[in-house]
């Protein structure tokens, strides 16, 4: 054998020969880290698992608690919001006003009279008498149109309004309102033979027999009788 050869062997030999040994230490080593690396997966799995019912546990008990008062909620509010009805007090029926034409008492619903009243120094009276001849109450208010005649024809001017306060009067079935006149007879004019007559608010002319002198005139409003 070639010393050279034998001597190239034993050196690698000798070179190999600690690699080997290494070789045999870290694979033991290895698995040994990789057992301990799959316990540590394994109880860090585990936990991890333990740990998800306690949630999903801690999470279905929360609407249990939450249920009742979801569901008293709607009915307490249903209580409070419901309406309250109240039946009204009966009361006894009242009594029916009278039965008041509007516009004031029409002239067919009415008796009318001139009638001449007593004198005094210088002056000369006379009333006008308004009659409700219908079935149903009616009203008067204001003053008539008065003017005297002689033959027909106006005699002096028409009577003007006194100014005294005016009221409506309500006339029942039969009743009767009236209106004064009076005449300042110290003039020296003829004496009249009628008068005629526009009832309170209407345009209907009525001429009735009357005597007065035909001086200046006033009339009142109509008045209760």
């Amino acid at each position: 054998m070639n010393p050279r050869s034998t001597s190239r062997t034993a050196a690698y030999g000798a070179h190999h020969r600690p690699v080997r040994s290494a070789i045999r230490v870290t694979v033991p080593a290895l698995l040994a880290m990789l057992a301990l690396a799959g316990c540590t997966q394994k109880s860090s799995t585990g936990s991890s698992a333990q740990s998800v019912p306690a949630t999903a546990a801690s999470t279905s008990a929360a609407p249990s608690s939450t249920a009742p008062s979801t569901v008293s909620t709607p009915a307490s509010t249903t209580a409070s919001s419901k309406p309250v009805t109240s039946r009204p007090a009966s009361t006894p029926p009242a009594t029916p006003a009278p039965t008041i034409e509007k516009g004031g008492c029409p002239t067919s619903s009415l008796t009318v009279r001139a009638i001449r009243g007593s004198g005094a120094a210088g002056h000369q009276f006379a009333f006008i008498q308004f009659t409700n001849n219908s079935t149903s109450s009616c009203s008067l208010t204001g003053y008539p149109g008065i003017q005297l005649l002689s033959h027909g024809q106006p005699l002096g001017v028409p009577a003007t309004r006194s100014g005294k306060p005016i009221a409506t009067v309500t006339l029942a079935p039969g009743t009767s309102a009236s209106a004064g006149i009076t005449v300042d007879s110290a003039c020296n004019a003829p004496i009249s033979d009628s008068v005629q007559v526009i009832p309170p608010n209407r345009t209907d002319k009525l001429v009735l027999p009357l005597a007065l002198r035909g001086c200046a005139a006033q009339v009142d409003p109509v008045a209760a009788s």
